[in-house]
């Protein structure tokens, strides 16, 4: 379980990323619903993504490449953002 200080919208809509509950479909929605988040929430949200990497001691180690492969992603859209704006 992730620790309460990661309550915020986006570190609760990451965390249902990677309940094994969650159908393809239903995690391709999510992502999709995510990258529509404007710049500033991009970089706050590879933030969330590094201090749960940082905090959480408990992860296994293929929930921690799951964890790394989204702040990848996330850190790309939001470099062609910021690339786009320049």
């Amino acid at each position: 379980m992730i620790s309460s200080n990661f309550g915020n919208e986006i570190a609760l809509n990451l965390r249902s990323l990677f309940d094994d509950k969650n159908s393809g479909i239903e995690v391709k929605t999510q992502v999709e619903n995510l990258q529509s988040k404007n710049v500033a929430d991009n970089i706050t949200l590879m933030n969330e993504i590094q201090a749960i990497l940082q905090e959480c001691s408990h992860l296994n180690p293929e929930q921690r490449l799951m964890y790394c492969a989204s702040q990848r992603y996330f850190m790309k859209l939001y470099l062609r953002k910021v690339n786009k704006q320049g």
